[in-house]
């Protein structure tokens, strides 16, 4: 026998195998591959965050050293300054972010020309918003992680009109992005299950926060915020939600008028008002 049959007989020998071990070997190959492709725009925007923070407070120090009257001025605005860096940080985020929404092709603003429809969006997120942490107050929750004390003591230290430029415009359409129109629109064309998706990208923004308050806080207002979202289709619905939903926690908040609301009877009529306004949206034709 010459080297040639030789090697035909030795692949034919290979050949009642390869299709085993790629049924073996494809479906967790793809698996991993659609796992990673859904949650990378996290991955990418946390790590594009870190390092321009980093960096810019690199920069800063640099300034400081440079003049005492620098150094001055920056330990007296240090609170302000941080703030507008993280603003201009996520900015520069959530644009490196937008050829891969592009990539997505979310619809933006629905045809439905239904003006009531994003009223309503905007009355669930604020209504949601105020039963979620009035009930995490009176419970005692909100108190339970030192964590979160830190960062609520930071959010709430700026003036109010920087605090609801940061939270509740930029942050509320950055994690939009990132969570909604990228992960969970990435999980969908993967055809993961509706509810799936939901849950699992809602669980991922719910993390993202990384302090146990905000992680639940993040889930329960993502899973409505994502329902809304595949209930109307418009990527603008889920950011006026989110935006609303900040931006009258943070005024409340600032204010110490969330305090003065803090009882039982708000969680029960702000409850009230979201089951019903759910009910509403479930009952409309779906365009």
């Amino acid at each position: 026998m010459n080297d040639q049959s030789k090697q035909k007989d030795h692949m034919e020998w290979l050949k009642p195998l390869s299709p085993r071990l790629k049924e073996e070997t494809k479906p967790e190959d793809k698996l991993i591959k659609k796992a990673f492709f859904a949650i990378s725009p996290v991955i990418i925007y946390i790590l594009y965050v870190g390092i321009l923070t980093e960096t810019a407070q690199i920069i800063l120090g640099r300034i400081a050293d440079s003049s005492e009257e620098y150094a001055r001025f920056i330990s007296a605005n240090k609170t302000v300054i941080n703030a507008v860096i993280r603003a201009a940080v996520i900015f520069i985020a959530t644009a490196a972010q937008i050829p891969a929404l592009r990539g997505e092709k979310p619809v933006i603003i629905s045809n439905d020309g239904n003006l009531a429809r994003y009223l309503k969006t905007v009355c669930l997120g604020v209504s949601s918003a105020l039963t979620l942490n009035v009930l995490f107050g009176i419970t005692g929750f909100t108190g339970s992680s030192e964590t979160y004390e830190k960062v609520a003591d930071k959010q709430f230290a700026l003036p109010i009109a920087l605090g609801i430029v940061l939270y509740g415009l930029i942050s509320p359409l950055a994690e939009e992005v990132v969570f909604r129109g990228l992960v969970y629109n990435r999980m969908r064309r993967n055809e993961m299950q509706v509810i799936f998706a939901m849950v699992m990208s809602s669980m991922l923004f719910g993390a993202y926060h990384f302090n146990m308050v905000q992680a639940l806080y993040g889930t329960l207002m993502g899973l409505i915020i994502v329902w809304t979202y595949e209930r109307y289709g418009g990527f603008l619905y889920p950011v006026l939600f989110h935006a609303a939903a900040n931006v009258v926690v943070y005024i409340l908040s600032s204010t110490d008028l969330m305090n003065k609301i803090m009882t039982p009877v708000t969680v029960i009529i702000t409850g009230a008002i979201t089951t019903s306004l759910i009910i509403l949206m479930i009952k409309e034709n779906k365009t």
